[in-house]
């Protein structure tokens, strides 16, 4: 059957009406008229595939990468990057509309210059192919090993790693089902991580033999074993200077999280001597950047190694007026019953707690700068804090991710 692409997913798939029903479809763009096959129904939507393009876009493109229509990565090769970048801010208007019953202005997506080998981070899963073990990703909507020898959004200098242990997984005793994680800080430095059991001394052999590898971490029963090199990934953004452990989260794309850090310290500025809460601060990177030399600043999350981390940054970028906790933000944040100036909240993709969301309400906060990297749970956030006392200021996604489904907002949230 024929239809006409009429909208875009988070996900980045196409959205068409059948009978009153919305069709999802992958890799269609809206405005082409497609020929589909309906994959899968329910009751209130259903799923298909194109058959044939009918009148294809003018922002169609070809993609560059051989695994794109297989690997789960990247939604977007198929479309011209500005084009992806449009998709983008009505994804995030959609989902603050839709789900947070918000009619605001979202700012155009700040794109990114060099959209291409830009992370700085793989998770590598190994598999076996006619009884060869090998790297590689998993297969759109399966957990089906796809082997992978060139990724195009990762770095050059991980790619070539990968490819040479890619080659010599035999040596390392690396079983298949397991992951591979490589990690790349802003000195260029290399820095493994594989989930065991492993053949350490082969292992280690290879790893050393490797020029630019800098450090190898074995993880097994929830235990990370440092073998050899620094024990921490060090990145520069800006003025700032982090120290990152392995397993802590610190954003892939340099180049754009320079432009994101600013974004947030813009909205934050204010008179000198402000209280900020940084809720699930990680290694504490958003507040040290943004905060001024006489702020007071509280980071609380719940991964202890990256509070460590964050205690350190503090002292290394001389932010004498930090404090640091470990703890659920939302478990932490009721007992302390502090006031604050501004509360940044970054938290993982399924959105903030309900608990810490009712404690910034009681708190009486001025000022919220909400970063997310997903605008249906940021919606939903939002739609809490608006129906109490706070009106959205500002919308800027920011494209940390090109090429993926994923997009990052920064919300400036005041109280009314």
């Amino acid at each position: 059957m024929s239809c006409k692409i009429e909208g875009i997913t988070h996900r980045g798939e196409g959205v068409a009406r059948i009978d009153g029903k919305a069709v999802f479809i992958p890799f269609a763009i809206p405005g082409e008229e497609a020929e589909i096959e309906i994959t899968m129904e329910h009751s209130r939507f259903s799923r298909g595939r194109i058959r044939g393009i009918i009148a294809a876009s003018p922002d169609r493109a070809e993609p560059p990468c051989p695994h794109y229509y297989n690997c789960g990565g990247c939604a977007y090769q198929h479309v011209h990057y500005e084009q992806q970048l449009i998709l983008k801010k009505q994804v995030v208007t959609d989902a603050l509309q839709r789900i947070g019953k918000q009619k605001v202005m979202v700012q155009d997506v700040i794109g990114c210059e060099n959209p291409w080998y830009y992370r700085n981070k793989v998770s590598w899963h190994t598999g076996e192919i006619k009884g060869e073990k090998r790297l590689g990703y998993y297969q759109s909507g399966s957990r089906r090993h796809l082997p992978v020898s060139d990724c195009l959004i990762i770095s050059p200098e991980i790619n070539k790693f990968s490819q040479f242990l890619d080659c010599y997984l035999d040596v390392t005793g690396i079983n298949s089902r397991k992951q591979v994680m490589v990690r790349q800080d802003s000195k260029g430095r290399l820095f493994l991580i594989v989930e065991g059991p492993v053949d350490k001394e082969g292992l280690e052999s290879l790893a050393k033999g490797y020029p630019g590898l800098e450090s190898l971490f074995i993880y097994q029963d929830q235990k990370l074993d440092h073998i050899f090199g620094r024990d921490k990934l060090e990145f520069i953004i800006g003025e700032r200077h982090y120290l990152v452990s392995p397993l802590a989260f610190f954003q892939v794309n340099n180049q754009q999280t320079k432009t994101l850090y600013n974004e947030v310290k813009n909205a934050a500025k204010g008179e000198a001597g402000r209280r900020i809460l940084d809720a699930y601060c990680g290694t504490g990177s958003i507040a040290i950047y943004a905060a001024g030399e006489h702020d007071t600043m509280l980071g609380v999350d719940a991964f202890a190694p990256a509070i460590e981390d964050a205690c350190i940054n503090a002292s290394l970028n001389h932010m004498v007026n930090c404090e640091f906790v470990a703890g659920a933000c939302e478990k932490v944040l009721p007992e302390l019953k502090r006031e604050f100036d501004t509360v940044i909240l970054d938290p993982p993709r399924a959105g903030c707690h309900p608990d810490l969301i009712r404690t910034i309400i009681d708190q009486k906060a001025p000022q919220i700068i909400y970063v997310s990297c997903n605008p249906a749970t940021l919606a939903r956030d939002i739609k809490i804090l608006c129906e109490s006392s706070y009106k959205i200021n500002s919308v800027q996604p920011v494209d940390m991710f090109p090429w993926t489904m994923h997009v990052e907002t920064v919300v400036l949230i005041e109280r009314k």
